[in-house]
C-alpha cells in the first residue's frame, strides 16, 4: 500500500477538466491523501488510472 498526496485540496479542482475517480473521492472526503495499492499509485502518476476506487 502507498499513499497518494496532493499539495492542496484546490489542486483537485481544475475547471474545464474532468476529474478522475480518485480525485473525486479525495475532494468528496476533503482529504489530501488517499491510500492505494502500488500499481494504482503508479497509474495515477502516469495519468492512466484504470480502477475505480472503493470507499
Amino acid at each position: 500500500m502507498e499513499t497518494h498526496q496532493v499539495r492542496k485540496l484546490a489542486d483537485l479542482d481544475q475547471p474545464g477538466r474532468p476529474q478522475p475517480a480518485w480525485a473525486q473521492l479525495m475532494a468528496k472526503r476533503r482529504r489530501k491523501t488517499l491510500v492505494v495499492c502500488a500499481d494504482c499509485h503508479e497509474a495515477i502518476h502516469t495519468g492512466q488510472p484504470t480502477a475505480t476506487p472503493t470507499g
